[in-house]
C-alpha cells in the first residue's frame, strides 16, 4: 500500500500483509524497516543489518529469531539484540495496530556533530596523466585489478585515477568501501559504462543490471528463489550433479592434467540450470555443442570493450564480435525454450503459481501480475543466472583447487574432517553442509586471497558527500575487495594461505573485522546467490577432499589471474587422482 502520515504516525503495511514464518520489508518517512511478529506483537527495527548493511527483509524466521540471510546473524525478534557475540542490538520503532493497519513512529536521524572536510577527487594523490587517454596507458588488460592494487602501494587506500578523462576513485578502505556498498542503490549504481559496452543489450534487463524501482522489482523474486527451503529441496539434485563431475575426473588421467576450471563451468551451468529453470541439461556428459561455450565469450569481450581506448564496435565489427553475436543469438534461442518449458509447467500444474518451486516459475508469475515486468527482463534475469552461476562460482572452485595443490597439509586436514563427518565420504542430509568447519575455512580463505571479483566499480547518481569525499553524478569508485582484506590487521601474515586462521578457536579470528572481507558485496546488493555458491564450494570440496589427491600437472607459479569481469587462473592444470578407499 501506499504510505501516508496520521499525525506523528505511518502507516506502513495491512497487517494481513505480515506473516509469521517471514519478516517484511517497509519504508516510513524515508527509512528502510523491517517488520516481525513477536508473539501478539508487532516490532519495526531498522531495516539493514549492522554487518554490512545486507536488508533484513530478505532474511528469515528461526526458532524466535529474525536471521540475516548474507552471514545468518540472528536478532531476538522481541528485542532486536542480536544473539551470540557482539550483542549488537538493531534500532527499534514504536508500532502500533490501527483498522487493520501497522502504523510506526519514526523518529528523524540524529543530527549534529562537527562538519567533517570533503575533497573533490582531483584533489587525492594519483598517478599523473595525460591528455584524453588519463592514466589508461598504465592498465594490463588482463591483469586491471592488480594495476589499481599496485597503486595501493605508492598512492594510500584512497587515491585518484583517471579512466580516459573520467576521474575515479579507487578505494582501499575498509569503513569508506562499506559506506560506498550501503548506499546503494540510491546514491550509487552500477557503471554505466557497463550498458555502454554490452553486445546486443544482453543482460541489461537482469537484476544484475538492473537500478532503482526496476530493481526494487526484480531483487525479492530473485532472492526468495534462492532461500534456504529452496537449496534445501534442491540438495539431492546438487548432490546429483556433484556425482557427475566426479565421474569425469574419475575417467583416467590425462598426461597434461585436467583443465579443472573448464569442468567446474559445465558444472555450475548444470546446477544452475537445474535449480534456477528446472532443466536437465548435463553439460558434464554431454558431447557435442553445449551452452556453457556460448556463455564463455561474454565476459572476455565485455571486458576487452570496457578497457578499450576507443568504442571501435560502433563502427567496426570485428570477426570475434560477429561471433560472439551469434553465440547471443543462440544463448537466447536456449533461454526461450527454457520459458515455454516453464509457461507449461505453470499451465498443467496451476499450483505453483502459488508457490513456484524454481526461480523461473517465479519470474513467470511475476510477468503475468505486474504488467511492468516485461518479457526481456524474464530472459535476462535467466541469462544472469547462467552468467553468475558459472563464472564465479566455478572460478572460486579452480583458486582453491590451485591452493590444495600446493598445500598438501590442507588436503590431509579436510580428508580427516570428511571422515569424521561424513561416513562413507558422502553426504546423507542437507544438516551435514554445517559441519564442515575446515572446509569452509578453505573456501574462506581461497575467497579472501583469490577472489573473483576483486573489483567492484560503481558510479555517483548524484552530486554528494561520502567519507570525507565530493563527488559529482557520474564520478566513478572502484573498490578493491582483495586489497582492503589483505590490509585487515587481524590477519598475521597476510599473503599466506591458512585457513587455520578462520577457525574460532584461533586467536586472530576474534579481533578480524567484518567489514573488511566482502567478497559477495556488501549493502543491499549482496549478491543474492551467496547461500548457493557456498552450498556448492562445500559440495565439490567435500568430493574431492573425500575421493581424490589434487597434484600440479604445471608449476603453480606459472599460473596467472586473468581478469575477464571475473578473475579466473589462467594456465591451471591438475592431476587428480583417486584416493585408495579405506
Amino acid at each position: 500500500m501506499s504510505q501516508s502520515e496520521t499525525g506523528n504516525w505511518i502507516a506502513v503495511a495491512a497487517l494481513a500483509e505480515l506473516a509469521a514464518d517471514r519478516p517484511l520489508g517497509v519504508e516510513a518517512g524515508g527509512r528502510e524497516l523491517v517488520l516481525v511478529r513477536s508473539g501478539d506483537a508487532v516490532r519495526a527495527y531498522d531495516g539493514r543489518c549492522p554487518h554490512q548493511g545486507t536488508l533484513l527483509a530478505e532474511g528469515e524466521i528461526r526458532e524466535g529469531a529474525l536471521v540475516c540471510r548474507a552471514h545468518q546473524w540472528r536478532f531476538d525478534l522481541h528485542t532486536g539484540r542480536r544473539k551470540g557475540p557482539g550483542g549488537e542490538c538493531l534500532r527499534s520503532h514504536a508500532t502500533r495496530v490501527e483498522d487493520g493497519q501497522i502504523l510506526v513512529a519514526v523518529n528523524a536521524a540524529d543530527g549534529g556533530g562537527a562538519a567533517q572536510q570533503s575533497v573533490t577527487p582531483a584533489a587525492l594523490p594519483g598517478p599523473r596523466g595525460l591528455p584524453w587517454i588519463g592514466n589508461l596507458h598504465r592498465i594490463r588488460r588482463s591483469a586491471f585489478h592488480q594495476t589499481l592494487e599496485a597503486g595501493v602501494a605508492h598512492w594510500g587506500p584512497v587515491y585518484r585515477f583517471r579512466f580516459g578523462r573520467q576521474p575515479m576513485v579507487v578505494v582501499a578502505d575498509a569503513e569508506l568501501a562499506n559506506a560506498v556498498l550501503k548506499a546503494r542503490p540510491d546514491a550509487f549504481r552500477r557503471s554505466s559504462q557497463l550498458e555502454r559496452v554490452s553486445v546486443m543489450g544482453v543482460g541489461t534487463g537482469g537484476v544484475f543490471m538492473a537500478e532503482g524501482e526496476r530493481w526494487r522489482r526484480q531483487r525479492p523474486v530473485v532472492v526468495q528463489s534462492l532461500d534456504t527451503g529452496h537449496l534445501r529441496q534442491f540438495f539431492p539434485t546438487l548432490l546429483r550433479v556433484t556425482d557427475r563431475l566426479r565421474r569425469r575426473w574419475q575417467g583416467g588421467a590425462l598426461p597434461s592434467g585436467r583443465d579443472v576450471q573448464a569442468d567446474l563451468m559445465r558444472f555450475t551451468v548444470d546446477v544452475t540450470a537445474s535449480l534456477a529453470f528446472g532443466q536437465e541439461i548435463n553439460t558434464l556428459e554431454e558431447r557435442g555443442e553445449i551452452i556453457q561455450e556460448h556463455l564463455d565469450k561474454i565476459f572476455p569481450t565485455i571486458q576487452r570493450r570496457l578497457l578499450a581506448p576507443v568504442p571501435y564496435w560502433r563502427w567496426l565489427r570485428l570477426p570475434a564480435d560477429r561471433d560472439l553475436e551469434r553465440s547471443v543469438r543462440r544463448i537466447y534461442a536456449t533461454i526461450a525454450d527454457f520459458v515455454a518449458d516453464g509457461r507449461a509447467q505453470l499451465a498443467a500444474r496451476p499450483e505453483l503459481r502459488e508457490s513456484p518451486e524454481n526461480l523461473l516459475q517465479s519470474l513467470l508469475v511475476a510477468a503475468q501480475s505486474d504488467p511492468q515486468f516485461s518479457e526481456r527482463e524474464v530472459a535476462d534475469n535467466v541469462l544472469t543466472m547462467l552468467l553468475a552461476g558459472e563464472d564465479t562460482t566455478a572460478n572460486t572452485l579452480a583458486w582453491a583447487l590451485y591452493f590444495l595443490a600446493g598445500h598438501p597439509e590442507v588436503q590431509e586436514r579436510m580428508a580427516a574432517e570428511i571422515a569424521t563427518t561424513l561416513p562413507g565420504g558422502r553426504f546423507a542430509d542437507f544438516g551435514q553442509t554445517r559441519d564442515l568447519p575446515y572446509i569452509e575455512a578453505v573456501i574462506q580463505e581461497t575467497m579472501r586471497l583469490k577472489p573473483v571479483a576483486p573489483l567492484n566499480i560503481v558510479e555517483a547518481n548524484r552530486d554528494l558527500e561520502i567519507g570525507g569525499l565530493r563527488l559529482r553524478r557520474g564520478d566513478a569508485v572502484a573498490i578493491l575487495t582483495r586489497a582492503i582484506a589483505l590490509r585487515e590487521p587481524a590477519f598475521a601474515e597476510p599473503e599466506r594461505f591458512d585457513p587455520a586462521r578462520w577457525l574460532r578457536a584461533d586467536p586472530d579470528r576474534r579481533g578480524f573485522d567484518p567489514h573488511s572481507f566482502m567478497p559477495f558485496g556488501s549493502g543491499p546488493r549482496l549478491c543474492p546467490g551467496r547461500s548457493l555458491a557456498l552450498l556448492e564450494m562445500k559440495a565439490v570440496l567435500a568430493m574431492v577432499g573425500a575421493g581424490f589427491w589434487v597434484e600440479p600437472a604445471v608449476d603453480l607459479a606459472w599460473v596467472r589471474e586473468r581478469l575477464s569481469f571475473t578473475m579466473s587462473p589462467s594456465g591451471l592444470r591438475l592431476h587428480l587422482h583417486p584416493r585408495a578407499a579405506d
